[in-house]
């Protein structure tokens, strides 16, 4: 009895299953590989659209070099913000199924900018060996602009 048992468990156990389904979304895969769908000037006179992963790569290293020419050193900082936000707004336009155009990317890519110069100067201006809850609330605010009424009203609510 005790074998049969042990078999009847073991078939069970080994029979396909249907998969689970769960709450989350599946992960899409975003491809970051695609030209922006619209044009840009060069030299302020010639609208030249981009062909290439390349002519985004392009432009962006542009406008890194123009930033280290007025500031007179390679700014790193700048560098890697633009680069960092540049991913995210992309990735941003690419999951909500917006125009892959520079327009919509910049949007997105300001805002990841906005967010992270108010995060630096944020930690440079306090000493944080506060209390966790404190912290946390702050930084809350960070990503949160003015106008979000219900998060602010949340943020009076816990102080």
């Amino acid at each position: 009895m005790k074998s049969i048992l042990s078999v009847g468990i073991g078939m069970v156990l080994l029979l396909p299953s249907p998969p689970i389904k769960s709450g989350t979304k599946k992960v899409s895969l975003l491809n970051l590989n695609q030209p922006y769908q619209d044009q840009w000037e060069k030299d302020g006179n010639k609208r030249i659209p981009f062909k290439s992963v390349e002519d985004n790569n392009n432009l962006w290293k542009d406008v890194i070099k123009s930033r280290n020419k007025v500031a007179g050193y390679y700014d790193t900082e700048f560098a890697n913000r633009i680069n960092y936000c540049r991913y995210i707004g992309e990735s941003i336009v690419l999951q909500k199924k917006e125009k892959f155009i520079l327009e919509n990317v910049l949007k997105y890519m300001l805002r990841c900018n906005h967010t992270q110069q108010q995060m630096i100067t944020r930690y440079l201006e306090k000493d944080y060996k506060d209390d966790e809850k404190v912290l946390s609330q702050e930084l809350i605010s960070l990503y949160v602009y003015k106008e979000d009424e219900d998060v602010n009203e949340f943020m009076r609510d816990k102080k």
